[in-house]
């Protein structure tokens, strides 16, 4: 591994110590911000449950223990087990690991502008407390190949556009740098523009043709504008510096 990775996992280390700890004080001889990692760190390389991850451990744990404390155990370093790993995904915020995660992201892209692209998901092999498949609002920058964000669509008794609203000043507080929005058709509605425009952000949706008012005023708005194909970062940068926010829309 080389110093810069190294460096790297620290920092997300010590990022994830802003996480409150869910645990008893007795007992608890790993640190948990070690124990986030590891977890982070084994889903990353396709260990999906509490005793692939631990396994995973302690197979690299000459490579892991360079960057994350573990703690003691009979007066011996020791990795923690899956029992341990269970209890403490049962008890976690995800609010709480999405801040530390968005910490983290922050130190690393310091004034980068981002862009994501927000869609509503459901995970048809993964079921709620009353045996329903979850259905997940999720925000991704997909040029930095990075995941932002998710919150329940059921958990928060709404639809996509009413999740996403609810949650866009905790999105933009996470993410200062998030500047542009995309979505498709359903995230077109004026309650939730109208929040996106309060917030001072950029957003390109969709408007597809069962919208035929719509869609015929904006094709009249835009069909003397000529077509750029330009990178997404650079041209949302050059409308900023020209026109400052500009609201676009696609017709479908």
């Amino acid at each position: 591994m080389s110093q810069s990775k190294a460096e790297t996992l620290k920092l997300f280390a010590q990022c994830l110590k802003t996480v409150p700890d869910p645990r008893s004080k007795h007992g608890t001889h790993q640190p948990l911000n070690t124990i986030l990692a590891i977890i982070f760190l084994g889903l990353i390389g396709n260990r999906n449950n509490p005793t692939a991850i631990a396994r995973w451990t302690k197979q690299h744990f000459k490579t892991l223990k360079k960057f994350l404390p573990f703690g003691k155990r009979k007066g011996k370093i020791s990795t923690p087990c899956n029992n341990t790993i269970t209890r403490i995904l049962k008890k976690l915020s995800l609010k709480d690991l999405q801040e530390a995660f968005a910490q983290f992201l922050n130190l690393l892209l310091s004034d980068t502008y981002i862009v994501a692209a927000v869609d509503g998901k459901t995970a048809k092999q993964m079921k709620d407390e009353n045996g329903e498949p979850i259905h997940m609002l999720n925000v991704f920058a997909h040029t930095l190949k990075l995941h932002l964000a998710s919150w329940s669509v059921k958990g928060d008794k709404t639809n996509e556009p009413g999740c996403l609203k609810q949650h866009l000043g905790e999105l933009f507080t996470m993410f200062p740098g998030l500047k542009l929005l995309t979505g498709d058709a359903i995230f077109a509605g004026r309650p939730l523009l109208k929040a996106l425009q309060e917030y001072e952000r950029d957003y390109l949706m969709q408007v597809k043709g069962n919208q035929p008012h719509v869609a015929a005023k904006m094709e009249a708005m835009f069909k003397d504008v000529e077509p750029q194909e330009q990178n997404s970062h650079s041209y949302h940068c050059q409308r900023r510096k020209k026109r400052g926010f500009q609201r676009l829309a696609v017709c479908g």
